[in-house]
């Protein structure tokens, strides 16, 4: 019995090995160990599937990237934002139907009969700022709160409040203050309070008052003269960007965050709920976003999620609640969009893609499949084989491998993104399949 036991344990830690191995494997098709990297952490149903990182923490020291290190999250902290609000409001603090001028006096006329409703769902209508030369100007030293407020709030509305979707940093910095204003408490002294100290997120902190801190990873960006190259983002003081992207965090604190927000220790399952919600304009027709989440399917399964982008980072964080599987990935350079390698990774541990094979006769399946193939713009894609390996070029685009996958698929090396081979009404078809947005414009077998 005990001999049983043994081997079993022995194929499980394999299996375990094996697919670690495969993770950081597909991890390092996404970035370069020599350069500012990716971290990302993958749990399903309260277990550990795969943490890694790769890359660098700095590029004078060449210290690796660690998936301990700290991150500026940047609109992930809209989550916190929105979550905060919703405690208000439980609290009777203050109702979601009550307006911007409710709590903040001064603002501009039609700033202030805004619902806090609309604010988090940004359908009120609502500019960015980040695209107001003036704000721009002065975004590089720090001011305080209400500075920072009358600075921000000279831009016209963009639409009437309910008719439109429309993504505002603006918005969420004024949710900031009506938290501050509600609580009695700093934005950053209310989350500390009531949410990074009560769920153990230790190394979770609002970026304020100016500050600089040792303790976050070091950031960088693509140089202007040469993208190739590494350079120091723009300068731009957290004060600017506050409730709408100024938390700082690790892969495990976030992952205590999620687990603590769905299981009710945050708020109540009914208001998770309706910030897993879409929110709904005038007409009544639905958003992708609820409060503080992007609301909609992948792959066929609902996921909620956000991304964040401050200048030196960038971030994403996804729920899958069918499967439960939640996923965060961070990334110390402000160009390197962290989504796609931990996409691919949830790909391959949800089967999203056919998984890749090994064991049939290449020669044959190659022969299926070697021709050209017209898309609907004209583009055409020429696959061939040589030397037991399968190749497609597309347009003046490089020469790529394909590898072959189950159910009659192919993909590119380094991305579960792949192609169906199908026929339709004796045509040959190869159908493009994007994880992120389905199916794809197929293309025609041209030649043979």
């Amino acid at each position: 019995m005990q001999k049983k036991l043994l081997i079993v344990s022995f194929f499980f830690v394999t299996c375990v090995n094996a697919k670690q191995h495969d993770f950081q494997s597909m991890l390092a098709c996404h970035a370069s160990s020599n350069e500012p990297g990716l971290a990302v952490r993958i749990e399903q149903s309260g277990e550990l599937i795969f943490s890694g990182a790769i890359g660098i923490a700095d590029i004078k020291s060449r210290d690796p990237l660690k998936v301990e290190h700290i991150f500026q999250i940047g609109s992930v902290t809209k989550q916190f934002t929105a979550a905060a609000i919703l405690q208000l409001w439980e609290n009777n603090k203050l109702s979601l139907q009550n307006t911007l001028g409710d709590f903040i006096p001064g603002i501009p006329s039609e700033y202030s009969m805004l619902t806090i409703e609309s604010v988090l769902s940004h359908t009120s209508g609502l500019p960015n700022y980040n695209t107001d030369a003036r704000v721009r100007q002065q975004w590089g030293k720090f001011k305080p709160i209400n500075e920072v407020i009358t600075s921000v709030s000279k831009m016209p509305l963009l639409a009437e409040p309910g008719s439109a979707y429309l993504y505002s940093n603006t918005g969420y910095l004024l949710l900031g203050k009506v938290i501050e204003v509600a609580s009695g408490l700093t934005y950053s002294g209310y989350l500390q309070q009531h949410i990074f100290s009560p769920l153990g997120m230790v190394n979770s902190f609002v970026i304020t008052d100016g500050e600089t801190t040792d303790k976050i990873v070091k950031g960088y960006t693509a140089a202007s003269r040469n993208p190739s190259e590494n350079s120091n983002p723009e300068v731009v003081d957290r004060s600017w960007i506050y409730a709408a992207g100024a938390v700082a965090s690790t892969l495990k604190d976030m992952s205590r965050w999620h687990q603590a927000l769905i299981s009710g220790k945050v708020i109540s399952a009914e208001n998770y709920q309706l910030m897993t919600t879409k929110a709904k304009l005038n007409t009544g027709e639905t958003v992708n976003y609820g409060f503080g989440f992007d609301v909609y399917p992948i792959s066929n399964q609902p996921s909620y999620s956000h991304q964040g982008q401050v200048p030196g980072f960038m971030a994403w964080s996804i729920y899958f609640p069918k499967s439960d599987l939640f996923a965060t990935a961070f990334s110390n350079k402000d160009t390197v969009h962290p989504g796609p390698a931990l996409l691919d990774l949830i790909a391959r541990q949800l089967r999203f893609s056919p998984a890749p094979i090994t064991n049939e006769s290449i020669a044959e399946r190659a022969k299926a499949l070697i021709g050209k193939y017209k898309g609907a713009d004209d583009t055409v894609m020429t696959v061939t084989f040589d030397n037991g390996q399968l190749y497609a070029k597309s347009g003046k685009g490089d020469t790529r491998k394909l590898l072959f996958r189950e159910n009659n698929s192919f993909s590119y090396e380094c991305t579960e993104d792949y192609f169906e081979l199908r026929e339709l009404l004796g045509k040959q078809l190869l159908v493009p399949v994007s994880i992120y947005s389905g199916e794809q414009t197929p293309l025609v077998r041209v030649e043979i």
